[in-house]
C-alpha cells in the first residue's frame, strides 16, 4: 500500500515539506480542541514563517484573514497542513498537486489500517494522486512532524516545544505516538533537532525521512522507528545515505510476533516482514538495531556525542566499590576490555590520589573522599580520560545530590580536553534528580539508565567502527564494496 519508487527522495525534495516558508491551514477553526485549531496554536508557538488559514465558513479567525480555498491565497504556500474528515481529502490534495505546492500533510485515518474496501481504495486514490507530481505527500493517519531546526510545529497533538543543541538526535517514525514519547526526551535535557512521523506512508515514508535528516546539519544522530516497509531497498539506500554523510543511524523495529505484525497492519497498514532480514539489511548499512525501545534514545543520544571508537578498553572511575563491582560485570558481560593505564605517568596520580581504602586499579574505586577533596577527582579524570589504554570512561552516579552534579561538568570538560567520550550511569532510581538533565544536554557526556545499557552500547560503539574501518579498506584496496560480505563483528550490530 506505500510508494512504488524504487528510490528515496532527496533532502531538496523535502525541503517544501519539511521546512517550508510558508504553511496553510485547511480546515482552520475557531472551535477550542479541533484539528485545526491546534495545529494553528502549535504551529505559531516557534514558527516565523507566513501562515495562512483556510475555510469558507470565516472571513477572519481571530486576527487573521480566513480564504474560501487555496486558489484565494495571496501566493501558493510551501506546505498545506488537511484537517478535515476522510470523505473532504482526496479533493483537496487535488487541489494542491495542481497547484504544484512542495508539501501535503493529512491527518484523517480511515484508510487501508481499516482493512475494508473503501479505507484501501481510498488511500490507493491518494497513493495515485501523487504520484509522478511535484507534491509530496505525509499520510494519512497522521499526527504530523516537529522540525526543530527550522521552529516548524505541524501537528495537532503537542510535542516538546524545544530548538536543538549540539550533539542533537532526529527521530523518523510511522508512528507519531512512539516520535513524541522518544521526542520527550527533550524536557530531561536531551537535544532533539527533529520528531517525523508519517503515518500511513502513501508517499513520504521513515527512509525518506532517514534521507532528508541525513543532510541537516543539525541532526548528529538518526532514530528510526520502523513497523515495516514494502520496499526494503529503499530503506537499504537510505541507510547508506545516512552512513556516507556520518549520521549513526539507530533502529528499532517493532512487529517481531504474530500478533505484533498483525497490530502493525491495522495501525499503519505496514507489513512487518522477516526480523531475520531487517536484521541483515540494516548490519550491511553499518545502522545499529536496538531491541527495546526504552533503550532507543539513549543509544542515539551516545551515538550523536561520541567520537571515532579507537578500538581500546574503558576506564571505569567510581565513588563507590559496589558500583565498581556491577560496571566491572557488565563490561565483562560485553566483551568491553578494562585495561591498566598505558601510561606510568597516570598511573601515578591515580595511586597517589585514591586513599588507601580505595582502589587505585581499574574499575577504580576513588570512593566518597571526592566530596571533601573536588580536586581529587578531577586528577583521576584527567588521569584516565588522558590515558592512551581507553577511549572511554565510565562513571556510576549512584546519588543524584547537588554535591555529586559538579562532577559531571568535570568529566564533561576532560572529555572534551582529550577528544573522548565519558558515560554517566544513572544508578539511582531518583530519575530526573539533581546531574539527570546537565548528563542529558553536554555534548560529552552520554547518559545511561543502566549499566548493562551503557556496556552493550560501548560494545556496538566498537564493533561499528571496526566494521566501517574494514568497508574502507576493502574499498581502499580494490575489494567488494560494502554490499558485500559482512566483515567479523558486523552482525553484533543488531
Amino acid at each position: 500500500m506505500h510508494s512504488l519508487r524504487e528510490t528515496v527522495y532527496s533532502h531538496g525534495e523535502l525541503a517544501g515539506l519539511l521546512a517550508p516558508r510558508s504553511v496553510a491551514i485547511i480546515g482552520a477553526s475557531s472551535r477550542p480542541g479541533s484539528f485545526g485549531e491546534r495545529t494553528l496554536r502549535n504551529l505559531r508557538a516557534h514558527y516565523t514563517g507566513r501562515v495562512y488559514l483556510i475555510n469558507p465558513q470565516y472571513a477572519t479567525l481571530g486576527a487573521d484573514p480566513c480564504y474560501p480555498d487555496l486558489a484565494a491565497l495571496p501566493e501558493v504556500p510551501d506546505c498545506a497542513v488537511i484537517a478535515v474528515p476522510r470523505e473532504k481529502v482526496y479533493e483537496l490534495v487535488a487541489q494542491c498537486v495542481e497547484a504544484q505546492l512542495p508539501g501535503v500533510l493529512v491527518f484523517a485515518s480511515g484508510y487501508a489500517e481499516t482493512d475494508q474496501a473503501e479505507g484501501l481504495n481510498a488511500q490507493r486514490a491518494l497513493s495515485a494522486l501523487v504520484r509522478g507530481s511535484k507534491t509530496r505527500l505525509v499520510g494519512p493517519n497522521c499526527l504530523g512532524f516537529a522540525n526543530y531546526a527550522a521552529a516548524t510545529h505541524l501537528s495537532f497533538s503537542e510535542f516538546p516545544g524545544y530548538l536543538p543543541g549540539p550533539a542533537a538526535v532526529g527521530i523518523a517514525s510511522q508512528s507519531g505516538a512512539l516520535a513524541m514519547a522518544i521526542a520527550q526526551g527533550a524536557n530531561a535535557g536531551t537535544p532533539i533537532s527533529h520528531a517525523l512521523a508519517c503515518g500511513n506512508m502513501v508517499d513520504v515514508d521513515v527512509a525518506d525521512y532517514v534521507s532528508y535528516m541525513a543532510g541537516e546539519s543539525a541532526c548528529a544522530a538518526i532514530v528510526c522507528i520502523i513497523e515495516g516497509h514494502e520496499h526494503p531497498a529503499r530503506m537499504e539506500q537510505a541507510a547508506r545515505i545516512a552512513l556516507a554523510a556520518g549520521k549513526p543511524l539507530i533502529v528499532h523495529k517493532l512487529g517481531c510476533s504474530a500478533k505484533g505484525i498483525h497490530a502493525a497492519w491495522r495501525h499503519t497498514a505496514s507489513v512487518a516482514g522477516s526480523q531475520a532480514d531487517w536484521q541483515a539489511l540494516f548490519a550491511r548499512c553499518g545502522a545499529v538495531m536496538v531491541e527495546h525501545f526504552d533503550r532507543v534514545l539513549e543509544v542515539a543520544s551516545f551515538f550523536a556525542k561520541a567520537p571515532r571508537a579507537g578500538g581500546r578498553g574503558a576506564a571505569i572511575l567510581s565513588t563507590s566499590g559496589g558500583a565498581c563491582i556491577i560496571a566491572a560485570d557488565a563490561a565483562a558481560a560485553h566483551g568491553i576490555e578494562l585495561p591498566p593505564p598505558a601510561d606510568a605517568a597516570n598511573a601515578q596520580v591515580l595511586a597517589d590520589t585514591i586513599p588507601a581504602f580505595g582502589y587505585p586499579h581499574n574499575p577504580f574505586d576513588t570512593t566518597a573522599q571526592v566530596i571533601s577533596h573536588p580536586a581529587s577527582f578531577s586528577a583521576c579524570a584527567a588521569a584516565t580520560m588522558g590515558d592512551a589504554a581507553y577511549d572511554c570512561v565510565v562513571t556510576p552516579h549512584i546519588q543524584a545530590y547537588e554535591s555529586a552534579t559538579p562532577r559531571i561538568a568535570t568529566l564533561n570538560e576532560q572529555a572534551a580536553r582529550f577528544g573522548k567520550i565519558a558515560c554517566n550511569v544513572w544508578l539511582t532510581q531518583w530519575m530526573g534528580g539533581p546531574g539527570y538533565a546537565d548528563t542529558a544536554s553536554l555534548p560529552h557526556i552520554a547518559l545511561f539508565r543502566s549499566m548493562d545499557s551503557c556496556f552493550w552500547t560501548l560494545a556496538r560503539w566498537q564493533q561499528r567502527q571496526q566494521w566501517i574501518d574494514a568497508q574502507s579498506a576493502r574499498a581502499q584496496s580494490g575489494g567488494a564494496q560494502s554490499g558485500g560480505a559482512q566483515p567479523r563483528g558486523a552482525a553484533a550490530l543488531a
